[in-house]
């Protein structure tokens, strides 16, 4: 349903500006312990990971995770007991080389993006395959993961618009790549904005060119009405109406984004930290090559946020760029971009899915090994917020 913000600005044709401010008493954290845990150390194989680089909470409460390293999609009920495997490495139908999970996607149960090979696979409740389809068929080559609305609608950047000219830039440049915003459909693809900043980029050799250290990047999700996007710059979202209209403009306050000394001095132990540079020569080449380099390059602010995750009611939990602390720290906005509530997650835990009141995240133990937790949210105090 359309809401009063959304019905009058359409009335009148003019942009909706939702400024919010943020109080802190709205603040939320994860429970102590999780209602569910899926992995292990060791035991029997359905419940290893190796690199989960998805997970979606069903309707009915049970847990899909895809794990890269093994290219297969596991289910689980809703207190973690392994229900079924499906998948395995290559190409034919249900078989996959690089695997996310796509939500809210209307069609099937389960949807599977392979970014490898630019296909969707589709299946139901059991594992088993409904409907398979490239990409290409229909003109969409995405980069970056896919997103569905709930109407049916994909929407994707494709690759950048200026890409090839990078290796003109000069040594020690950084840019902006411009990048689309479009919409896949069963008869083809249309635009709906296109020029927008992107992934930052740096030249760093004549032929060589790499992300910049925290760099911006423009991120989006969809949502019924159309598709919520950002550059990063600043704590600000446009939404854009499915024929390419802004429609509404979302400012709220967040985190201080100056980049700090104390900062780039736990920046620096996390890659000095890394087993590549672990013996003695590694620790010779990281003071002398590696962290002088890095370190010219760094920002003087963090990028505002760094990925959006779209609800079912239309509302965006908005994931701050992890480098500016130890944990993540995530906004929600309602549907028509109004600010909700701060959620305070501690160090080591990835936002996977979420709901108004859980969330679905990636941790590791104590040896490093990848599990999936669901966590209910709590309300706290700011000042018992970890991190």
């Amino acid at each position: 349903m359309i809401s009063t913000l959304a019905l009058a600005a359409a009335l009148t044709g003019a942009q909706a500006v939702v400024e919010s401010a943020t109080p802190r008493d709205a603040d939320l954290t994860l429970a102590e312990e999780p209602r569910v845990r899926i992995g292990a150390l060791d035991g029997p194989l359905e419940y290893i990971f190796g690199e989960v680089t998805g997970a979606v909470r069903l309707d009915d409460g049970s847990i899909v995770v895809v794990d890269e390293q093994s290219d297969n999609v596991r289910r689980y009920d809703a207190n973690g007991r392994h229900l079924w495997t499906s998948g395995r490495e290559g190409d034919g139908p249900g078989e996959y080389r690089g695997l996310r999970l796509l939500r809210h996607c209307p069609g099937a149960t389960i949807t599977v993006f392979d970014w490898v090979q630019d296909r969707i696979t589709q299946l139901d409740l059991d594992g088993n395959v409904v409907d398979t389809r490239t990409l290409n068929s229909i003109g969409a080559n995405p980069y970056g993961t896919p997103a569905c609305s709930t109407d049916g609608r994909l929407v994707f950047t494709p690759w950048p618009e200026d890409r090839p000219s990078a290796l003109e830039r000069a040594v020690g440049e950084q840019w902006r790549w411009r990048v689309s915003l479009r919409v896949a459909v069963t008869d083809g693809v249309t635009v709906l904005q296109s020029g927008i900043p992107g992934a930052e980029r740096t030249r760093i050799s004549r032929g060589s060119v790499m992300p910049s250290y925290w760099g911006r990047s423009m991120v989006f999700a969809a949502v019924d009405t159309g598709v919520w996007f950002g550059t990063s710059n600043d704590y600000e979202l446009q939404h854009l109406d499915w024929t390419g209209r802004v429609t509404r403009t979302a400012r709220w306050a967040g985190p201080d984004l100056a980049v700090t000394d104390e900062q780039v001095e736990r920046y620096r132990d996390y890659l000095s930290g890394l087993d590549r540079y672990s013996d003695r020569e590694g620790r010779r080449r990281f003071e002398r090559e590696v962290w002088p380099e890095r370190r010219a390059y760094l920002p003087e602010r963090f990028p505002a946020y760094e990925s959006l995750l779209s609800l079912p009611d239309g509302s965006i939990w908005i994931r701050t760029y992890r480098w500016r602390a130890p944990g993540e720290e995530l906004h929600l906005l309602d549907r028509d971009g109004a600010w909700l509530r701060r959620l305070a997650m501690p160090g080591g835990s990835a936002l996977l899915d979420a709901g108004r009141d859980w969330v679905l995240v990636r941790q590791r133990d104590a040896f490093d090994v990848p599990t999936v937790a669901l966590y209910e949210l709590v309300e706290t105090d700011r000042e018992e917020i970890p991190g």
